[in-house]
Order: structure tokens, then C-alpha cells, then sequence
């Protein structure tokens, strides 16, 4: 039997997102899902070189989301937009995410998603889980032409 590993996470401090438009973005977070912007900032070399670009320079939006947990929203303006690579990963794609939203009305959340200048759209119609803790409830996936996918439950 293998020893256990010495091992062990205290926090998960943020989860990081790079979008095209950290306005866009901002305006998806804080003006349709209503979550609170807690600060925004600008980082530069050498600070942002964590990322493993010498001359990388971020703006970043921080969004707290129910419970506590952040997402850092993240727009390079260096690297050149030339020298990035645009993926968008499909849901069962290796390297795909998605965040899962719990919202309160998940009808009036897709209406809001489908006015918004982003072009979300849904992958399939909401559909009622059957089994499992959350049997009963809808759920659907959405995503935006950026590639960002929700998961929403309603």
C-alpha cells in the first residue's frame, strides 16, 4: 500500500477565467447574474510573468459568488491578440470547464442570457433531472461565442 501523500489543500483561494472583454465579462457577472464585483486591478510584469509570459500584462476583475468562492476574470492586452491562441473547447473536450450556477428563476436567468449582446445560447432545452440529489430540478447548459459555458440550475 502506497503512504499517503504529505500533501494537503487549505483553500481554494479563485478560479480563473480569460475572456476576450473583461467588460463583457463584468457585465454577464454583475448586471445579468447580479454577483458583486470585488475589485478590479491591472498587473504587470514582474508580478504577472507567474504566468509564464515575460511581458504579460493582465486586467483582472474579481467576482464573488454565494458562499464565498471567487472567480478571477482575466484580458490580456499582452501578449498581442496576434500571438494567442483562441480555443474553444467543446463540453467533452479534454481542457473544457463550465461554471454551475444555482439561480432562483431559471426562465427568467435564460431570458436575461438571451438579450445580452455576448450570444449565449442554450445547448439543449432545459431539461428535469430524473434521478440522483437533484431530482426534479432543471438544468441546462449555455454558452457564449467566447466559448464561456454556464451550467444552470434552476
Amino acid at each position: 500500500m502506497a503512504s499517503p501523500s504529505p500533501v494537503k489543500v487549505l483553500q481554494a483561494l479563485h478560479t480563473g477565467i480569460t475572456v476576450r472583454s473583461l467588460s463583457r465579462a463584468i457585465h454577464l457577472f454583475r448586471d445579468i447574474l447580479n454577483l458583486p464585483i470585488q475589485r478590479t486591478a491591472h498587473l504587470c510584469p514582474p508580478v504577472s510573468t507567474v504566468v509564464g509570459h515575460p511581458e504579460a500584462e493582465i486586467d483582472i476583475a474579481i467576482v464573488e459568488l454565494p458562499g464565498g468562492h471567487l472567480i478571477e476574470l482575466l484580458e490580456y492586452t499582452s501578449p498581442t491578440k496576434t500571438e494567442r491562441q483562441e480555443m474553444k473547447p467543446l463540453s467533452w473536450d479534454l481542457g473544457s470547464w463550465h461554471l454551475c450556477l444555482t439561480v432562483e428563476n431559471l426562465e427568467d436567468t435564460l431570458r436575461a442570457l438571451e438579450s445580452d449582446d455576448a450570444a449565449w445560447r442554450q445547448l439543449t432545452a432545459p431539461q428535469t433531472l430524473e434521478k440522483g440529489p437533484n431530482a426534479g430540478r432543471k438544468v441546462v447548459y449555455v454558452r457564449n461565442e467566447d466559448g464561456l459555458t454556464l451550467e444552470l440550475f434552476g
